[in-house]
């Protein structure tokens, strides 16, 4: 008898499925997670240049945006075509490393053209291993970045008319990190200077034409020193120091700080089960100008990883910091802004070739100098499918809503995309 067309559709889906099923004896290595998993059968090889590789990658698809004003009335929605290639260079000398990233994210609007942007991110970076376990590292940077609607130094309230922003504020950051690691038995220590120079473009606003932004142009400096002890194996207890500084290029208006940390906490190896690192200390940032508010208070963070099973990691975060902000508010001015986010994640390995995530996240900017106080909340899930080792597929859905004191700050957002992936 001859098999009929559905009988034959459900051989090669049962193969296809069969196929892809999560492999028992490739178990995850001490600290590796699920999406860390290497899966010989479709991961990208690159393409070999002597001792260095080079994994190319590009991504293109739709995005649906409920909000693109991050309004709390008259939203607007809009479909935005986004393009994302990517290189990676990679070295796999026995010893020391240079490594090089550059990647770009194109967005172009169907409706709003004036909401389009073009990001970019080279980032090259090197390690010198002068002792077994001694290193100097350091690395440069250059990105473009833009601001979106929804940043808290935009106003929502002045989305049209005159007066309000025809285009997103653009932005470059160049600059550079340096750092030494020495370990000596149970003790390691980590130095580390930086130092990055953010410049703002002029942005278009609605009845007045380009209006500079050289106000906000500035260099920020840090130095930090880490020291760590081993109590046992797997558990590391840890003091950091770190001291950062900013200059302002513009003398009419004095925003130059100084500001300190100091923290302590513990590092973990639970046999690769958990790992991360938790701390807590006091964190405080002073403005020269007196009209200008300082802070100090409380300093948090950390990052745990949890592999639940051999197919499932849970990894929550935690993050406080104080952020430069040039907000002003019914002749308030802002110093800066408290951003306090606690994060939790999940990534599930349905099959070799399948893995869903899940993420949500609660975010505090609260300002310095003005009274307000935004709480953002984020929901989001998706998925990443490998159709073969060199195309991909990823989607996804988030949904994101802002709750502040301020009348016409709030909005709700819902975003979903889908994305087709070709590598090498």
């Amino acid at each position: 008898m001859k098999p009929s067309s559905l009988s034959v559709l459900a051989i090669a889906l049962a193969s296809t499925v069969l196929t892809a099923l999560p492999a028992s004896a490739q178990e995850l290595q001490r600290g590796e997670t699920v999406l860390e998993r290497p899966r010989p059968e479709v991961e990208q090889l690159g393409v070999r240049a002597g001792s260095f590789l080079l994994l190319p990658r590009i991504e293109t698809g739709l995005t649906y945006d409920s909000n693109v004003f991050a309004t709390d009335r008259n939203t607007r929605d809009d479909f935005i075509a986004v393009v994302r290639p990517q290189l990676n260079v990679r070295s796999d000398f026995n010893n020391h490393a240079v490594n090089l990233r550059l990647s770009g994210e194109g967005g172009y609007h169907f409706e709003y053209s004036d909401e389009n942007y073009t990001d970019y991110d080279a980032v090259l970076d090197g390690r010198f291993d002068y002792a077994r376990e001694g290193s100097v590292g350091g690395l440069v940077f250059h990105r473009r970045e833009h601001e979106g609607r929804g940043d808290p130094d935009y106003d929502p309230n002045f989305t049209t008319g005159i007066g309000s922003r025809a285009e997103p504020v653009t932005y470059n950051v160049s600059g550079g990190e340096v750092n030494v690691t020495q370990g000596f038995n149970r003790f390691r220590a980590r130095l580390s200077a930086l130092a990055n120079y953010t410049d703002y473009s002029s942005v278009e606003v609605n009845g007045v034409g380009d209006v500079s932004q050289d106000f906000r142009n500035r260099w920020d400096y840090g130095t930090s020193l880490r020291l760590g002890y081993q109590v046992m194996q797997g558990l590391e207890g840890f003091v950091r120091g770190s001291y950062t500084w900013s200059r302002y290029d513009s003398s009419s208006y004095n925003r130059d700080s100084d500001g300190y940390e100091v923290v302590g906490g513990v590092s973990s190896d639970l046999g690769g089960l958990i790992t991360g690192e938790v701390y807590a200390g006091y964190l405080a940032k002073n403005y020269d100008a007196a009209t200008l508010e300082d802070f100090s208070g409380l300093a948090l963070g950390g990052r745990v990883v949890w592999n639940v099973t051999q197919l499932t990691t849970v990894t929550g975060s935690l993050d406080r910091q104080v952020r430069e902000s040039t907000f002003t508010r019914g002749g308030q001015v802002a110093s800066s802004y408290n951003r306090t986010i606690f994060a939790i994640g999940a990534d599930h390995e349905l099959l070799r070739t399948l893995i869903l995530n899940a993420r949500l996240q609660y975010r505090e900017d609260d300002f310095n100098g003005v009274d307000r106080t935004d709480d953002v909340y984020t929901a989001s899930a998706g998925a990443s499918y490998q159709v073969s080792r060199y195309l991909y597929l990823t989607g996804g859905y988030t949904y994101e809503t802002r709750n502040s004191n301020l009348s016409g700050f709030d909005y709700d957002d819902h975003q979903i995309f889908l994305r087709i992936g070709a590598q090498m």
